[in-house]
């Protein structure tokens, strides 16, 4: 990316480099980070791809994606701005998964020589990422445990919801704050495009959604949340 932008000159006060590293730690990693723009679809990474440093989210979103060994893709996870890709794969020497952005998207990455020495010298940092693996793997395991309990209405329910508490909705028009194709959601919720598309008429005549082609309407955001009101991730 031609025109770089600078720590200091973002405005993303959610990104865990601004929120953990201060002085010559933000300026270190502002002079030595990479920054690449990924248009809807594209790959951040690619599964067996070679670990090489890892990555932070300026602006846009992404899914991380795991394939069976029939070929079947899983969405494990969705990250928003401000939040971080890669870090399950430290440790190892290629990435066991993929990451493909759900809207354009700008990503900053750093080497890992440089973020090894960030945690090692930026205990803020540090701090923040060890609540940030244990919040990830808590509500990992508790998703996993969720889906073998839930029926294909309280999959689809909690894959909205899941979303929702992601990237929000616009307050006027109730619109979720990204577009979600229906094998985006039976990725998410566990299930196959043929039982969401069930699912999302049952919700439609329900009055609890709306649809706009691959743009969802919240009409009653409440009555989803109830749905899955047993199974709620904290």
């Amino acid at each position: 990316m031609k025109n770089k932008i600078e720590c200091n000159e973002c405005k993303n006060e959610k990104c865990f480099i601004k929120q953990g590293c201060y002085g010559e730690w933000l300026n270190k990693i502002s002079s030595n980070k990479y920054q690449h723009s990924y248009k809807k679809g594209d790959y951040i990474f690619r599964e067996d791809d070679p670990i090489y440093g890892i990555h932070f989210i300026q602006q846009g979103g992404v899914k991380v994606v795991t394939t069976s060994l029939h070929g079947r893709e899983q969405i494990v996870r969705i990250a928003k701005e401000g939040q971080i890709l890669g870090h399950r794969g430290l440790g190892k020497t290629n990435y066991f998964f993929n990451a493909v952005a759900l809207m354009d998207s700008l990503i900053c990455f750093v080497e890992n020589e440089l973020y090894y020495d960030t945690v090692m010298n930026c205990p803020k940092f540090a701090f923040n990422l060890i609540f940030f693996y244990a919040s990830e793997l808590r509500r990992a395991e508790q998703r996993v445990k969720n889906q073998a309990q839930m029926n294909i209405r309280e999959k689809v329910a909690m894959a909205f919801i899941y979303s929702y508490e992601v990237f929000g909705m616009n307050p006027e028009t109730k619109m979720l704050n990204i577009s979600l194709s229906r094998q985006d959601i039976a990725d998410i919720a566990g299930t196959t495009a043929e039982q969401v598309t069930r699912q999302l008429s049952d919700f439609e005549s329900e009055k609890l959604i709306a649809r706009n082609k691959r743009e969802i309407i919240f009409l009653n955001i409440k009555r989803l949340e109830d749905i899955v009101s047993d199974y709620k991730i904290e």
